[in-house]
């Protein structure tokens, strides 16, 4: 009875034996939850399905979906080997090291949970948002921080990547930039440039110095040329921008353009053009401009916007658009400014350089003081209001008359409401005073004119002036239902009807020096104009504001001289814009003694379907030209954008500029292809290639052409 008792138990307790070895491997696959690990380097949570300390070592072994985690730092791994007396962790098998905000991966990975060091081998490093940095070996060497060899760094997510630059060796913060010794620039696995010898890109921001990609491109008459850009970001609040450049027909040179933005609304910028000519005469061009916008106190600002030019013809040779390579002078202003309610007062320093003539005719003002009053009530009598207009200028040339004159402008009014029209009778006077007197003329070569003799004798011209204006503005809004997405339209017409009379007392022997104020003379002058416009407002979407813009406007004006019965230039302004997106303007003035058009220009600009189209035409008698122009930008597709434009003289039928572009968009990379032709001869092919992350805004200007304003005219 005892033995087959003995046996039972013997066989139970076997059972439960095998029972519990079959059940122990299932219970080690589930996850074991957080656990808190104390190391060399601090404390490190370890989240795994099996931990195992091994040996005398206090080595920790963790397995199956292993995941330790220390501050910003959390490495991935299958298994994961912790020393936690020297805080060295081992981790093998699908390793994953999330640093901060960036993902590394790796065949193994040595970390120090201590010193925040480390080695991913065969690693590879991902930066939001589309940074891709791999090499052999990246040694962690503090926060993002990585030392780099035999490394590939690119922006694209194709395998291989359209474009990538080998390095030999490189130092990467993965929050901040990337340098690289031995380095070499591929497309797909093509070494296109075999050798760098250095190489740095910007990481995750905007502004980081270095490199960005070269610009290259073709002349006819400048040979083949290369500009190499380098962005140096000096500190948060002040950069540059330093670009050598190349030409082979001609010589070496850079462009510069410096920035800065100060507390308290101060800011500016410079920016400089020079060439050394080495291969023609040797001879030194530039052309520098700056442009600052400085606040001073409350309503007060000083603006600088000046320009200056080694020689008349520097923009002509080194220009890039037709308005800009026209330029007939180049204009340097000084502006401090001070207003009140109700006045103004500005300060300007004016210089200018003309660029059709060898001779030194340039009138400048230094300064031109000008105080104006707006139209404010006088004190004491309801209704009546007075305005001042005040200006004090000092004339500087060499050739030519040069002096000073102080001009003042006052004038009363008294606007009286008429039921639907408003009457408003004006009196004003004007004093001006010259210290010089013109005595005759004379003619010089070089100079277009007549130049004036003047004596050193003062002279005061006194003007008094009348007149009054009539005008109203009858308004009605007409609601359209919805037709051709337009709600409602406001109509108005503004009538309007001035005279002015005018008499004075020694008008003559004045300097011209401005002759819109100092040819004024007796007059009696009827001027009058007629102003539809229709307003329209579409229909408002949800969550979205409806869009008003000008539908229709047409300004019909001319004037009459009552003195000596002639009629002056008419003038008319239509404009018709049927959408948002599509408009025409054209503007045309009439001589009815001649029976010409002296100046008409007419534009019209519309959006097609992925692109938009523009025309336009321009006309003066007075400086005798006729031009044709026309332009387009289409995007046929995603990664193709073309743009093109055209400039024909009508008079010459020679077309004076074209310009064709293609600008090519992939995902990591953008290539822009530009010829331009010139009826000169100074054709140009242009290229530039943006790498996305690493170089600038894609542009195919270069050299001076790439300068924004310049001060031209």
């Amino acid at each position: 009875m005892r033995t087959r008792l003995g046996r039972r138990v013997v066989c139970a307790a076997a059972g439960l034996v095998l029972l519990a070895a079959a059940a122990a491997p299932t219970a080690a696959q589930v996850p074991q939850g957080p656990v808190t690990v104390g190391t060399a380097g601090g404390d490190v949570t370890v989240v795994a399905d099996q931990l195992e300390q091994v040996g005398p070592d206090n080595l920790l072994v963790a397995t199956g979906n292993v995941e330790l985690t220390k501050g910003a730092t959390r490495l991935m791994a299958d298994r994961i080997e912790l020393n936690r007396n020297t805080g060295d962790a081992v981790a093998q098998g699908r390793v994953i090291f999330y640093d901060g905000e960036d993902q590394l991966t790796g065949q193994r990975i040595e970390y120090n949970v201590k010193t925040g060091t480390g080695v991913v081998y065969q690693g590879e490093a991902r930066g939001a948002p589309y940074y891709r940095l791999s090499g052999e070996r990246m040694e962690r060497v503090g926060e993002s921080v990585y030392r780099v060899q035999q490394g590939v760094f690119t922006t694209c997510q194709d395998d291989p990547p359209d474009w990538a630059v080998h390095f030999g060796s490189a130092t990467a913060d993965l929050n901040e930039f990337v340098y690289g010794t031995n380095a070499s620039f591929w497309v797909r696995q093509i070494p296109l440039i075999p050798f760098l010898p250095v190489f740095a890109a910007a990481i995750r921001r905007e502004r980081q110095t270095g490199f960005l990609f070269p610009k290259f491109g073709y002349s006819t008459t400048k040979g083949a040329y290369a500009e190499f850009p380098f962005f140096w970001v000096i500190d948060d609040s002040q950069d540059a921008l330093i670009s050598p450049i190349f030409y082979t027909n001609l010589g070496e040179g850079f462009n510069l353009e410096y920035r800065y933005i100060l507390p308290d609304k101060q800011r500016g910028r410079f920016s400089g053009f020079f060439m050394q000519e080495t291969a023609r005469h040797d001879a030194s061009r530039f052309l520098g401009h700056t442009r600052q916008d400085w606040y001073l106190a409350p309503r007060t600002w000083l603006k600088v916007d000046a320009a200056g030019v080694s020689d008349d013809t520097v923009l002509r040779d080194y220009g890039d658009e037709l308005s800009q390579r026209s330029s007939q002078r180049v204009e340097s202003n000084v502006f401090l400014t001070r207003s009140w309610n109700t006045w103004n007062l500005v300060g300007d320093v004016f210089v200018y350089q003309d660029l059709t003539t060898r001779r030194p005719v340039e009138l400048n003002r230094l300064p031109d003081v000008r105080l104006l009053g707006t139209p404010q009530p006088v004190g004491g009598i309801p209704g009546l209001l007075w305005e001042f207009e005040g200006s004090a200028v000092h004339f500087v040339r060499d050739v030519g008359s040069n002096g000073d004159r102080l001009d003042l402008h006052p004038r009363v009014s008294r606007p009286i409401p008429m039921d639907v029209v408003t009457l408003t009778p004006f009196l004003g006077g004007r004093l001006t005073g010259y210290d010089r007197t013109v005595t005759g003329v004379r003619t010089s070569r070089g100079v277009d004119g007549p130049i004036e003799i003047t004596s050193d004798d003062p002279r005061l011209r006194r003007l008094l002036e009348a007149g009054a204006d009539l005008e109203t503005k009858l308004t009605r809004v007409y609601d359209t239902g919805g037709v051709w997405n337009i709600d409602a339209m406001l109509h108005t017409i503004e009538p309007r009807v001035n005279y002015t009379w005018i008499a004075g007392k020694d008008k003559n022997q004045l300097p011209q020096w401005t002759p819109a104020l100092d040819s004024i003379q007796d007059a009696s002058r009827v001027e009058y104009s007629l102003t539809n416009r229709i307003r329209g407002r579409t229909v408002a979407l949800a969550n979205a504001e409806p869009v008003r813009w000008e539908l229709f406007r047409l300004t019909l004006g001319n004037g009459y001289d009552v003195r000596h019965a002639t009629w002056e230039d008419a003038f008319a302004t239509l404009i018709v814009a049927p959408t948002p997106t599509t408009k025409l303007r054209s503007d045309i003035t009439y001589d009815p003694h001649n029976a010409s058009y002296p100046l008409v220009t007419a534009d019209l600009s519309t959006v097609i379907p992925r692109g938009e189209v523009s025309v336009g035409v321009r006309h003066s008698d007075a400086a005798k030209f006729t031009f044709v122009q026309g332009g387009f930008k289409v995007s046929p597709w995603p990664w193709l954008t073309t743009r093109g434009t055209i400039n024909w003289d009508v008079r010459t039928t020679t077309f004076v500029e074209s310009r064709l572009a293609f600008e090519f968009h992939w995902q990591c990379w953008a290539l822009a292809v530009e010829y331009v032709n010139r009826t000169q001869r100074d054709d140009e092919v242009r290229f530039t290639l943006n790498l996305l992350g690493v170089s600038g805004p894609i542009s195919t200007r270069v050299g001076l052409g790439a300068i924004e304003g310049g001060g031209t005219r």
